[in-house]
């Protein structure tokens, strides 16, 4: 009897590792840096559950409306910005190209918003409450820590993004995934992917990194769905389980269900697609316990986001 429970628990202990290296051959190869001036980019050094910097090639002309109906144009040259909540609780600080565009900003800004000036900057977010309080003081201080060490699941997330896409990269950010927060601050956007953040949960990916391939010109007066098509391309997003690759795998099936995607073949790999609203097109690629997934304003677009996520595995596997 001892023997036979021995010969079982070994051969359960080789069909264990030999799963486990199948998906371990198949993961994610993250790069070695990332590219300027993201690299340069420290975390203030406060409690977040999202941040963002946004780094146009040259200054974008934002268009904004004051509460009484004025209209006027600033150039902002630089965007970063941490929140709990992205919609209700957040914190940002815009750098303009001179300091009357500043003046401009603050008057735009609506009453519940608190804001400071500082010579071509204007920091400003809500509520004005203690948390507030840490994020003005770290931005006053400078008191920033390596991403590395601050949030190490997101800096490997943006380690993972590929290497060329065609459109420049224009901002880094990452957010929790936790309970509504990824697909209600997509709805905010006007991207409506509704069950998308609870289908990532069953395999425990609680961080979604993303970068936002494009270029602004001209951003509307709104943070809504029409940035992301004046960019001219998308978002490619970064999601790590926790669980091992062959657990991920096993859970695959009911993630995809989850998250209503579709099989489709992508230059000979599998991926899913899905359509949202038919005014969004997400397309998606698991490497192992990694899943990458696009979202842009027309399914080729998407598509080639992807595409660049596969070229840049393929290279950085040496195939």
């Amino acid at each position: 009897m001892r023997r036979r429970l021995c010969f079982l628990l070994g051969i359960l202990l080789f069909a264990t590792v030999a799963f486990a290296l199948l998906n371990w051959n198949d993961a994610a190869v993250p790069g070695k840096a990332l590219p300027p001036p993201f690299d340069e980019w420290d975390a203030p050094d406060v409690s977040m559950n999202a941040a963002i910097l946004i780094t146009p090639q040259h200054p974008s002309a934002v268009a904004i409306r004051a509460p009484d109906g004025r209209e006027s144009e600033v150039r902002v040259v630089r965007f970063e910005g941490v929140a709990i909540d992205p919609v209700r609780e957040y914190a940002a600080r815009t750098e303009f190209t001179d300091a009357e565009d500043v003046s401009e900003a603050a008057d735009a800004l609506e009453a519940d918003i608190w804001a400071r000036t500082h010579g071509g900057t204007l920091w400003f977010g809500k509520p004005d409450n203690a948390w507030a309080d840490t994020v003005r003081a770290a931005w006053g201080e400078e008191d920033r820590v390596p991403w590395a060490e601050h949030e190490p699941v997101p800096w490997r997330g943006w380690l993972l993004l590929p290497d060329g896409p065609q459109s420049p990269l224009l901002a880094l950010g990452f957010i929790r995934n936790r309970e509504d927060l990824l697909d209600r601050t997509l709805g905010e956007l006007g991207v409506e992917a509704g069950g998308l953040g609870s289908a990532l949960r069953l395999a425990r990916m609680n961080v979604a990194s993303f970068g936002l391939y494009g270029e602004f010109g001209d951003v509307p007066p709104e943070i809504n769905s029409d940035v992301l098509r004046g960019t001219g391309a998308g978002i490619i997003v970064v999601a790590e389980s926790s669980y091992p690759a062959f657990l991920v795998g096993a859970l695959w099936g009911r993630v995809v269900s989850a998250a209503r995607l579709e099989a489709i073949t992508l230059d000979s790999e599998e991926a899913h697609y899905r359509s949202l609203d038919d005014e969004w097109h997400l397309t998606a690629k698991r490497y192992g316990r990694t899943l990458y997934f696009a979202v842009a304003s027309s399914r080729d677009e998407a598509k080639e986001l992807v595409q660049a996520v596969i070229e840049s595995q393929r290279s950085r596997r040496g195939e």
